[in-house]
């Protein structure tokens, strides 16, 4: 197949060509579904396409090619007898040469140097090299070893472990990945046992030691009411932490993400809203940190959300004034909070982040846990929690949000102060929340060109006017709080 479009990288047309070159697709096979498409900076360009219990592939671009090279993606050079490809474990070969070879476990990936090209079928990740160990446990190796030990860890019985699969939750190519384990084996009485549990992979050992060393302490301090999973330690050699498994919607209780649930249109969105609201107060008056747990500054932040401003400035030139200033802004308003002192906090506190089972609230991904201003948390969930249709000032959205938003830092309020929070303290964090909100309102408005979905200068627009609003309200509440004190 010779695809004779020309384009640029990067692009998601320039990426699907060139997939399509190597894997041969015709309207008979179709090329898998696209999943997922970033691009962050120092890292290049990620495409991953279909689905890991089918079949999925990963097409990276390095940085050289993505900061504009103007490699051509017309791939006449893909045609058979042109670009030359090299695959793992394979010597070079043209890319269209065999169309089979990436269905073979000895050519998992292909190499194309003059477009700073991989492509890789998954599980082979060159960046994330201990991923097809965990996704494929044989007998004997750590990972069967460590899921065994799970299986029997009642101690009622002996469990002698048959099969294992693993099944993908989340996965970012050279990065991490989240698997979910189904366990079947056979108990010394006879009985079939079945068990389930939550791996999660990390490009280091000493990333995992870190995840599991944390992951024990939250554990330790939740009493009768947890909200984190259980840890079930890491598996040496691999950087890889076991944990216990939260369920599924299948389930019963059925465990659900905290996307399905807090959202406009759910019955029980307010409810769920509250319990977020106090498992967040749980965590920041927990006492987790130890000295060596990073911290958060608000100078950090700042200088976040003025490159934030002018990556949208980049992508929509009319807006550029606009974000520069209100980056500005935001950075300004960050510089200058002063927080009466650092708590233990989430770094990333989003309903995506939260599951909800039979009315409680569970969190997960602890990877940006940190010391840091109580407002960092609060900010990141009430500007996550907006609605997509508020964008687009559809009907109802505006007083479901304001709604919410109240609930949330109502319910974080009453939380925090029956776990001993001083009413000074208190009061700066929701007063500076506002600000970490228009903050991380940049992040979401800077992040859609970052993925290379289209602009949409409405959109943008929109979060512009909701960053500015947000700066108002901060603005309104620090000269009334200053209008009682005087």
């Amino acid at each position: 197949m010779t695809t004779t479009t020309n384009t640029s990288w990067p692009t998601p047309v320039g990426v699907a060509a060139l997939l399509d070159d190597v894997l041969h697709t015709d309207p008979a096979h179709p090329r898998p579904a696209l999943r997922y498409l970033r691009r962050k900076p120092g890292r290049g360009l990620v495409a991953v396409y279909g689905d890991a219990r089918e079949e999925m592939y990963t097409v990276t671009v390095d940085e050289t090619a993505a900061a504009g090279h103007q490699a051509a993606a017309g791939h006449q050079a893909a045609a058979p007898g042109h670009e030359k490809a090299t695959t793992g474990r394979v010597s070079a070969v043209s890319v269209t040469a065999d169309p089979t070879y990436l269905a073979d476990a000895d050519g998992s990936v292909v190499h194309i140097d003059r477009l700073g090209v991989t492509i890789q079928r998954f599980p082979h990740d060159e960046r994330l090299p201990g991923l097809e160990a965990a996704v494929h446990p044989v007998p004997g190796d750590p990972v069967w070893t460590a899921l065994a030990a799970v299986l029997s860890a009642d101690g009622s019985e002996e469990v002698e472990l048959r099969a294992v699969s693993a099944v993908p939750l989340r996965y970012k190519p050279g990065d991490r990945c989240v698997l979910r384990y189904r366990l079947e084996g056979q108990g010394s009485a006879g009985g079939r046992v079945t068990g389930s549990v939550i791996g999660k992979l990390y490009r280091t050992v000493e990333q995992a030691h870190d995840a599991t060393t944390l992951a024990e302490r939250l554990w330790s301090l939740q009493g009768d009411r947890p909200w984190a999973p259980r840890p079930l330690g890491s598996v040496d050699p691999l950087p890889l932490v076991l944990t216990e498994d939260l369920g599924s919607a299948s389930d019963t209780p059925p465990t659900v993400m905290g996307t399905e649930v807090v959202r406009m249109g759910a019955v029980s969105a307010h409810a769920a809203v509250e319990a977020a609201a106090a498992a967040l107060a749980d965590l920041h008056l927990g006492g987790t940190a130890q000295p060596e747990t990073p911290q958060r500054t608000g100078a950090q932040e700042a200088v976040k959300a003025v490159n934030r401003a002018a990556t949208i400035g980049r992508y929509v030139p009319e807006l550029a004034d606009r974000a520069a200033a209100l980056g500005r802004a935001v950075g300004a308003a960050l510089e200058s909070s002063t927080p009466q002192g650092f708590r233990p906090s989430h770094g990333s506190y989003k309903p995506s982040q939260l599951l909800h089972r039979d009315g409680a609230v569970l969190l997960v991904d602890f990877d940006q846990f940190c010391l840091a201003d109580p407002a960092l948390d609060l900010g990141y969930f009430l500007a996550y929690l907006r609605p997509p249709g508020l964008w687009y000032h559809r009907a109802g959205t505006r007083a479901w949000f304001e709604d919410a938003a109240a609930t949330f830092l109502t319910g974080y309020a009453s939380a925090a102060r029956a776990r001993g929070m001083g009413q000074d303290e208190l009061d700066g964090a929701l007063r500076r929340s506002h600000v970490y909100e228009a903050a991380l309102l940049l992040k979401i408005a800077a992040r859609r060109p970052n993925r290379l979905h289209s602009a949409r200068p409405g959109e943008v627009r929109a979060l512009l006017e909701e960053v500015a609003a947000c700066l108002d309200e901060g603005a309104a509440v620090d000269k009334a709080s200053a209008g009682r004190q005087g």
